[in-house]
């Protein structure tokens, strides 16, 4: 009687001890990996639109310190470029702009730190036809130039 038990199990059955993946497990695995896929999305996204973010704000560092350099050399009585720094001259201050490592700095009487703009590779003053011409490249190669021309007229430049 147990020869004939036995030949009719199922060949196949699945007993409670036998290690396989069921449909819950298999349900479980994927939620996992589709959740991870949903936050790995926008992480790319971020990483790599960063570049054009730091480029806007340097385009907007720039818009400011231009802003700044021109109303400065409108209100001066006097500029002169002496070995790459542009001083002007305003009343009984003297203004400086320089560079400090990759940065552009303002010092007013030779004291002073103030950072005025980051990232820069090169940057020139030159006097023309009594107006002051800054060029600045950054380190990415962005060239940006800004003229300004003063309310008073210097006169000759020296």
């Amino acid at each position: 009687m147990k020869k004939i038990l036995s030949c009719l199990k199922p060949k196949y059955a699945v007993y409670w001890n036998e290690k396989a993946f069921t449909l819950i497990e298999a349900l479980i695995a994927f939620s996992i990996f589709t959740t991870i896929i949903f936050f790995m999305t926008p992480i790319f996204q971020i990483i790599l639109t960063n570049k054009d973010t730091d480029a806007s704000l340097q385009a907007m560092e720039w818009e400011v310190f231009s802003s700044q350099i021109k109303k400065e050399i409108r209100l001066s009585t006097r500029a002169e470029v002496v070995s790459g720094r542009l001083i002007l001259t305003k009343d009984i201050e003297t203004i400086q702009y320089e560079r400090y490592g990759t940065n552009l700095r303002r010092r007013v009487n030779s004291t002073g730190h103030e950072i005025i703009l980051q990232n820069v590779s090169q940057f020139s003053f030159s006097i023309l036809n009594n107006a002051v011409k800054v060029l600045v490249t950054d380190l990415r190669g962005r060239e940006y130039s800004v003229t300004a021309v003063p309310i008073i007229n210097w006169g000759p430049v020296p």
